[in-house]
């Protein structure tokens, strides 16, 4: 059900910020002539409210009602650029929308497909806005058999069209990581939790490349040199938050990150192939090199 008013909840977001200022008999024509509205039914006052207490409650968005003339707008839009998670979702409400009311252009336009942000990504965004446990049943791909557990949802992070939970567990110090792609099933809880004020998920990611936080690897300097056509897509998109460029030739850039240099960063360096030396540190080249030989003798025999 959520997710069948999550459109509902993007056609109106993205309704008021292209248009602005609207009533409710204008938001009801525009409702009815929408593609999201598959069934062609009223926008009643009451659904209206609901919708905007819930975007309220799962985005921080707030919709008001101006009396002076009756229309509804999006009250804190100035804020929105400041979290991440209001920027993430107006940055692609616009596309959604254009498209939903666009069917030509659904063959033409293609997005990554990112299964875990179907069924429990506003499940867990609404339990984390509101500090309430969830019931979770989950499938490790480490464990033969599913657990039901109890989690304080701390917050969410996508990396490679996946989205992790990471989440506090009787018996745990610090969150636990979640795949949102093994939950077999979620609802959230009555119990409230408090989240611990030292935490903020920004520090604490923030010398982290892939999705696990090691206990035992603390972020180091990591230098790389690049060939000059790879170095090009580096400056447009970073490799991570800490690049730097350090050295610039025709031939190949440099640059230097502060980073945990983890299983998903060495997977990602051996990606580039040819094109990336590890300079430093020593361990992690010398580690890369070995996986480098190892693959030539499967391949070369």
């Amino acid at each position: 059900m959520a997710r069948n008013y999550f459109k509902s909840y993007i056609w109106l977001l993205e309704t008021l910020q292209s248009r602005g200022h609207l009533t409710l008999k204008e938001l009801r024509r525009l409702w009815l002539n929408s593609s999201v509205n598959e069934e062609k039914k009223e926008l009643a006052p009451r659904t209206l409210s609901n919708h905007i207490k819930s975007i309220f409650d799962i985005f921080g968005i707030e919709i008001t009602c101006d009396r002076r003339d009756n229309t509804y707008y999006i009250n804190n839009e100035n804020e929105i650029g400041g979290s991440d998670i209001r920027n993430w979702m107006l940055a692609s409400l616009s596309l959604t929308g254009l498209l939903n009311e666009s069917v030509g252009l659904r063959d033409r336009i293609i997005f990554e497909d990112i299964p875990s942000s179907r069924k429990y990504l506003t499940t867990v965004i609404q339990a984390i806005r509101n500090e309430t446990v969830i019931n979770v049943t989950y499938q490790s791909y480490r464990k033969p058999t599913p657990e039901n557990l109890v989690l304080e949802p701390y917050c969410l992070r996508e990396f490679k069209r996946r989205w992790y939970l990471y989440a506090h567990k009787d018996g745990d110090e610090g969150p636990h990581m979640f795949a949102l792609d093994r939950v077999l099933g979620m609802e959230i809880g009555t119990e409230k939790f408090t989240l611990p004020k030292t935490f903020n998920a920004h520090e604490y990611f923030g010398g982290i490349y892939g999705v696990r936080v090691y206990p035992d690897m603390k972020p180091e300097t990591v230098m790389l040199k690049v060939s000059d056509m790879q170095s090009k897509y580096f400056r447009s998109l970073p490799l991570h938050q800490s690049q730097e460029i350090i050295e610039e030739t025709p031939e190949y850039t440099v640059f230097k990150y502060f980073l945990t240099p983890d299983y998903d960063f060495k997977q990602d360096v051996l990606s580039f192939g040819a094109s990336i030396e590890v300079l430093e540190p020593e361990h992690v080249r010398d580690e890369i090199g070995k996986t480098v030989r190892d693959l030539n003798s499967i391949y070369n025999g």
